[in-house]
């Protein structure tokens, strides 16, 4: 049985394990550093920003970086910041 009919199989018969099983199809199809969690430095994420254009932070269960955001603010004297929820799901 291939990749893709594996995940399809897991898909269909125990959807709560899908999102296990792609990640799994893209290490194997693409390699495992597409589905590794990337970490960027607040500072670097800093100097590529441009002023009218947001920066979106994807987080992931057990990544806040609130605290991190706030402190590199008020390093750089551009207290308080506009933090928006777009909420779960």
């Amino acid at each position: 049985m291939g990749p893709l009919l594996s995940m399809s199989l897991c898909r269909s018969l125990r959807e709560d394990r899908a999102q296990i099983s792609t990640a799994g199809f893209i290490n194997h199809i693409l390699g495992k550093e597409f589905t590794k969690p990337i970490s960027y430095p607040i500072d670097v994420v800093w100097a590529e920003s441009r002023k009218l254009c947001p920066v979106l932070f994807l987080l992931t269960p057990g990544s806040d970086p609130t605290s991190t955001i706030e402190e590199f603010s008020r390093k750089k004297k551009k207290f308080p910041t506009a933090n928006v929820s777009m909420g779960e799901g």
